[in-house]
């Protein structure tokens, strides 16, 4: 159910601008993609933290989840919730991101993104456009990540008679030769480069939008109360637009 937003009340305008749903894909994000490369390094460099047989075990495990919750859970709420269309790349985003460009080089205000329909009560857009590219990198990893894992956890995975491991490694070691590489050699290499991806995309995601002082409130509503005041949210820009 979307979970509906509060009206004004004097100068105040508190919105939901995350819902539960979210929220907990948040956490479970967090907690998963951390388990998932402690325990991967753990395999791969075969650090002596944890056992090869335990870390190799909660790496899966941890896998299957993220997998789940990103692939599953994360679009089930935007559809549901009629959000989908905010994590489309627009030319408006474009915009603002060459603003902000602009403005993280001339010291000028950088663009607000935050836009909220007053008169339809919901959130035009609320993700930063570096924010959405940083997604769409996201799920191109994650892409990569899961296809290759696969691969690695077995060559003869089997799901309704079809050995989806199999075609996988077939296409890899079509194009392996080229980089003088094995089949499994190059699915190796991609599963470590999306987990250095996802080091380098927590990196900016934490360090170059979330610690934007402008941010404050975004960051209490994912983590504390999902709701937030716009009047106090500087990154906001209120439209009024007339219902269809």
């Amino acid at each position: 159910m979307m979970e509906k937003e509060k009206p004004k009340a004097g100068n105040r305008m508190i919105v939901v601008r995350h819902t539960t749903l979210e929220r907990l894909s948040h956490y479970a994000n967090i907690v998963f993609l951390t388990a998932l490369l402690l325990t991967g390094f753990c395999v791969y460099m075969g650090l002596p933290y944890l056992s090869y047989n335990d870390a190799f075990a909660i790496h899966v495990l941890s896998g299957a989840a993220f997998v789940a919750v990103n692939w599953i859970v994360v679009p089930y709420n935007a559809i549901v919730n009629g959000k989908l269309a905010e994590y489309w790349l627009w030319p408006s985003d474009i915009r603002r991101l060459a603003r902000t460009l602009s403005s993280f080089f001339s010291g000028k205000e950088s663009p607000r993104y935050t836009i909220y329909d007053e008169q339809g009560r919901r959130f035009i857009n609320r993700l930063h456009p570096v924010t959405k590219l940083l997604i769409y990198s996201h799920y191109v990893a994650l892409f990569i990540a899961s296809f290759t894992g696969l691969v690695l956890y077995s060559t003869t995975l089997t799901v309704l008679d079809t050995n989806i491991s199999g075609i996988v490694l077939k296409v890899l070691d079509f194009v392996a030769p080229t980089m003088s590489l094995s089949g499994l050699g190059l699915a190796r290499l991609l599963h470590i480069a999306a987990a250095y991806w996802f080091i380098i995309e927590t990196v900016i995601h934490v360090g170059m939008v979330q610690l934007d002082p402008r941010k404050f409130l975004h960051i209490k509503s994912m983590f504390l109360t999902g709701k937030e005041d716009l009047m106090q949210d500087s990154t906001a820009e209120i439209v009024n637009t007339k219902e269809d």
